[in-house]
C-alpha cells in the first residue's frame, strides 16, 4: 500500500514538473529565474520565530529510515520505534528553527511549490504525562515541513519556514541521515 502511494506521489510530482516546464517554455512573461521554490532552505529576513508547543516536557525524533522492503518484512517503518529523545541543546536547536513568514503579494504570486511532500523525520512533542501535543514533519527531499496540529491560524500568504541546514547539522551530529529515500 505504501509503495503504491509512493508511486502515485512520484508520478504526480513528475506530471506537475512536466506541466510547469511546458508552461514556462510556452512564453510566460515571468522568467524561470524569477520563480522561487517554497519554502526556502533557510528562513527569510523578516520571518517571525515561533516556538513549537512550549509546554512540552519532551521531544522525540522518529525517522522513517527503513527501505520499503524492510518495512514489509519487519512491520516497522523505523529502526527505532521508541524514537530518539532530544537533549535540551538539541531541542533548543529545533525550536529555534521554526519561523512564520508573511509573503508579499508579489512573492505569493511568484512562488512555486514542490509537488511532493513525503516526510521521513518526525519531531513529536509530549507533555509530562506522555500525551503527544504536536508533531513537526520534515522532508529533506523537497525542503518541506508540516505541523500537526497547526501552531497557529494562517492564510494563503503565510508560509512556515524552517532552518533546514541548522537542523541537518544537528541530525548529522546525532548520526541521523537526511537523504533517506530521496530520488536523484
Amino acid at each position: 500500500m505504501k509503495q503504491q502511494s509512493a508511486m502515485i506521489a512520484v508520478w504526480t510530482a513528475l506530471l506537475l514538473s512536466v506541466g510547469v516546464a511546458l508552461s514556462l517554455a510556452m512564453g510566460s512573461e515571468v522568467s524561470v529565474d524569477e520563480y522561487i521554490l517554497s519554502p526556502p532552505s533557510k528562513p527569510l529576513a523578516g520571518a517571525t520565530p515561533v516556538r513549537p508547543w512550549p509546554q512540552a516536557s519532551e521531544v522525540r525524533l522518529f525517522v522513517e529510515d527503513l527501505s520499503y522492503d524492510d518495512q514489509e518484512k519487519m512491520g516497522n517503518w523505523t529502526s527505532r520505534p521508541e524514537g530518539i529523545r532530544l537533549t535540551k541543546a538539541q531541542r533548543d536547536t529545533l525550536d529555534g528553527s521554526v519561523f512564520l513568514y508573511r509573503l508579499t503579494k508579489k512573492e505569493w504570486a511568484e512562488r512555486v511549490h514542490a509537488a511532493c511532500f513525503i516526510p521521513h523525520h518526525f519531531f513529536r512533542y509530549y507533555d509530562g504525562s506522555g500525551r503527544q501535543l504536536g508533531e513537526i514533519q520534515v522532508c529533506y527531499c523537497c525542503q518541506g515541513i508540516d505541523m500537526t496540529p497547526a501552531l497557529r491560524r494562517t492564510d494563503s500568504h503565510d508560509e512556515w519556514q524552517f532552518d533546514f541546514p541548522r537542523v541537518e547539522k544537528m541530525l548529522h551530529e546525532m548520526g541521523v541521515r537526511t537523504d533517506l529515500n530521496c530520488d536523484g
